[in-house]
Order: C-alpha cells, then structure tokens, then sequence
C-alpha cells in the first residue's frame, strides 16, 4: 500500500473561514474544467453532515454526483470519499485538516 499524499497550504484567514470557504463556498473557486459537465453556470455542492452527497448541479439543474461527506467537523476536519470520473467503487478518500497557526492565520 502506498503512502497518503500529504500537502500543506497557508492562508491568511481564520480557520472557519477557510472551512467555510473549502466547503460551503466551493463554487467560488472550483475550476469549471474540473467539472464533469464543464458547462457554464454549473455549481458545485456539498452538503454540510456526515453522509451528505457531494455533486455538481448543471445550469439546467442536472445533478451529477462525485462523491459524499465522511467527517464535517467544521471548522477543525473535513473528509469525504469522492470519484469524480471513476466508479463509486473506486472512489478516493480525503481527509482535510484546518488549524490556525497564528492569529488569523490556517
């Protein structure tokens, strides 16, 4: 078994806010061409609780699904299993970890 890929990213906001911003506003900065759909106007969705369906909403209202929630402990951990063009089966696992490391500073 492979090793997890790990990164690590900071930015200059407090840890709800980057939360908040990863997952309820992810339709803000998610690449339209990383979309099954690719259309414009498509939104990008999670829904905030454990089980909760990840998917993309077409302009025509379309739901595609890519994944779903596996953790929301908002605003410390994030995980969801997702396969975006893959079989459900062989959906992937992420975990998300937010942690302020100064004053306004995840």
């Amino acid at each position: 078994m492979s090793q997890p890929l790990r990164f690590e990213l900071t930015v200059e906001v407090p840890a709800v806010e980057a939360f908040d911003t990863w997952t309820l506003r992810i339709s803000t900065w998610w690449p339209r061409q990383h979309t099954r759909s690719r259309g414009r106007g498509t939104e990008v969705v999670i829904e905030p609780r454990p089980g909760g369906r990840i998917f993309e909403r077409t302009a025509n209202g379309e739901e595609l699904h890519w994944g779903w929630v596996i953790a929301w402990e908002r605003p410390t951990r994030f995980g969801y299993r997702w396969h975006i063009t893959s079989p459900r089966e062989e959906a992937t696992e992420v975990q998300v970890r937010f942690a302020e490391v100064g004053a306004g500073v995840t």
